[in-house]
């Protein structure tokens, strides 16, 4: 176990998501104590490969890494984070771009090119909208998780990339959230690309069924080899959270709506398996990765059989 741990005492990491106001407590002899951290802190004991037990990180990375042959971490199929990409992409409001289409021969700037968000918009791109991430130039922060494949031609640029588009040194820029939007509505100078985000996404939902998940959990090795049955306590705490949470009134629906239905249903379901393989092979066709893996391997022992219930 990492220097800095309690005996049977399992930090887990991640987003102060309100279904996981619960996690912390005894489970089968295990001490659960779950630290909220702000968006994207838990990634960088993983990526950096720190001390750490169970944390939250980002599912296109963590198999970017697996294809690359790391192996001290495995994951858990606890999908605690999903967001529809249709709204993923930001331009100015005065600006005549209105449909994907229109973003052909224009610069996007992503400042993660490989972050979970912006595989599933140009996967979404393609199938939706028949946009090749090759018909754009693609331009990125310096500092990158994985180097973007070639066939993207991805240059760098220092400075501010949201301010670029807002200055109209860029078309487009392609971020999960943007600073401009935090702003009240009369200052804000960007706008997402469709002019009916919701309703696009409502259309993809009902014709699909898809509502794109973009992190997992992941246990170091050496918790694992500590508490061998991690996973399966993990899984099930994570699980019991959210049971709690609902009951109490909580309500996942992406939009809002009043709903008792699991919108963020964890283990490998039928659905959560076609939703994980679209990943999957948005990563491939993307030049992420050199095959599609098999899903079972990625997750630890047993989890075809773990239950949310």
């Amino acid at each position: 176990m990492p220097d800095g741990f309690d005996e049977n005492t399992i930090e887990m990491v991640g987003n102060d998501y309100p279904f996981f106001r619960h996690v912390t407590g005894v489970r089968d002899g295990l001490n659960l104590r779950y630290t909220p951290v702000g968006p994207g802190q838990a990634f960088t004991a993983v990526l950096e490969n720190q001390p750490f037990q169970a944390n939250e990180f980002s599912l296109a990375n963590y198999t970017l890494m697996r294809d690359r042959g790391v192996e001290w971490m495995t994951a858990i199929p606890v999908f605690l984070n999903r967001a529809f990409r249709h709204g993923s992409i930001y331009v100015r409001r005065d600006s005549d771009l209105s449909h994907p289409s229109d973003l052909r021969g224009k610069t996007i700037a992503a400042r993660e090119y490989t972050q979970t968000a912006g595989v599933w918009w140009r996967g979404t791109m393609i199938d939706e909208y028949g946009l090749h991430w090759t018909d754009v130039n693609w331009i990125a922060s310096p500092k990158q998780r994985f180097a973007p494949p070639e066939e993207a031609a991805v240059k760098t640029v220092e400075g501010d990339l949201e301010q670029m588009v807002i200055d109209g040194k860029i078309d487009a820029y392609l971020a999960p959230s943007t600073a401009d939007e935090k702003k009240p509505e009369e200052d804000r100078k960007l706008r997402p690309l469709l002019p009916d985000t919701e309703g696009a996404e409502r259309d993809y939902f009902s014709r699909t069924g898809i509502y794109p998940l973009n992190h997992a959990v992941v246990i170091h090795e050496s918790c694992l080899a500590k508490y061998p049955s991690a996973p399966k306590v993990l899984f099930e705490a994570y699980c019991a959270s959210k049971k709690r949470f609902y009951a109490e009134g909580g309500n996942t629906n992406p939009w809002g709506d009043a709903s008792r239905e699991d919108f963020i249903s964890f283990g490998l379901t039928v659905k959560n398996r076609e939703i994980v393989g679209t990943l999957l092979r948005y990563l491939f066709e993307q030049k992420f990765i050199s095959r599609v893996p098999d899903i079972d391997p990625l997750f630890a022992d047993g989890a075809a059989g773990f239950v949310d219930g």
